[in-house]
């Protein structure tokens, strides 16, 4: 993948995205992962965490990563609209089947992933929890509990969401081995398969030859409650590794 300034990728034609510098947010990296697996041409350019970043912030109306653009259409900034851009720039290799009834638990799963309230959402709260409460945090920081409603008490419903969406997650997954599939749904790969991959890495933080994070941002991403930690199945980390190998960049680009 080529990496652009900002100034050059909103000049540019075809297929772009901005991804987070430094850190696995995951909306970006599968987002980026599903546009390889499908062999499109894409330039990215950096969102860096805790920055103005006024130049992508005035051309995209986002305020935060991942943003993706084709060509002279507005930019796009949720995971649902990208993942249908991507599908309609690449059909001939489908990632949505036209089934409507596995079209339907992928795009459920996928938004119990990806979606408000779903696994990623309340990661983020229960993860900027000790900073928020202490009073102390960075501003970026704040800004970013803003957006994903940080209060106590949705940070404290945090884990018991996150471990919920695992346990489905994990009951799917072995469901769906025990009928003789490798996949989340049907016989065939899914987004649903790169959401877990992707987003299981801020539950279950990989090394740094595989996700390169710096040193000082990996307590955030590594701090997890028992609970959590016991919901975390090893089919769940198996299956990561193996979609990992095998469709995402290692180590991962950030």
């Amino acid at each position: 993948m080529q990496f652009v300034s900002p100034e050059e990728l909103i000049k540019s034609d075809g297929l772009r995205i901005v991804v987070v510098k430094g850190g696995p947010s995951p909306w970006g990296q599968a987002a980026k992962a599903m546009m390889e697996y499908k062999g499109l041409t894409l330039k990215a350019a950096l969102w860096q965490g805790g920055g103005a970043n006024e130049e992508i912030v005035n051309w995209s109306g986002a305020n935060s990563a991942p943003v993706v653009a084709w060509n002279k259409e507005k930019p796009i900034d949720r995971w649902d609209d990208i993942l249908f851009l991507i599908e309609r720039l690449a059909p001939q290799k489908p990632l949505l089947p036209e089934s409507r009834e596995e079209r339907v638990q992928i795009m459920g799963l996928s938004h119990e992933i990806c979606g408000r309230q779903g696994l990623g959402w309340n990661r983020r709260l229960s993860m900027f929890a000790p900073a928020l409460s202490s009073g102390k945090a960075p501003e970026p920081m704040i800004k970013m509990g803003e957006k994903y409603g940080f209060s106590p008490e949705e940070a404290a419903q945090g884990d018991n969401r996150v471990i919920a969406t695992l346990n489905l997650l994990t009951k799917r997954l072995k469901a769906q081995q025990a009928a003789g599939s490798m996949y989340f749904v049907g016989q065939n790969i899914s987004p649903v398969d790169f959401y877990w991959a992707a987003f299981s890495c801020i539950i279950d933080l990989p090394p740094n030859e595989i996700c390169p994070v710096p040193d000082a941002m990996r307590p955030m991403f590594s701090r997890i409650s028992d609970g959590v930690r016991a919901a975390i199945d090893p089919v769940l980390l198996t299956h990561r590794d193996r979609i990992m190998k095998a469709h995402f960049k290692i180590p991962m680009e950030m």
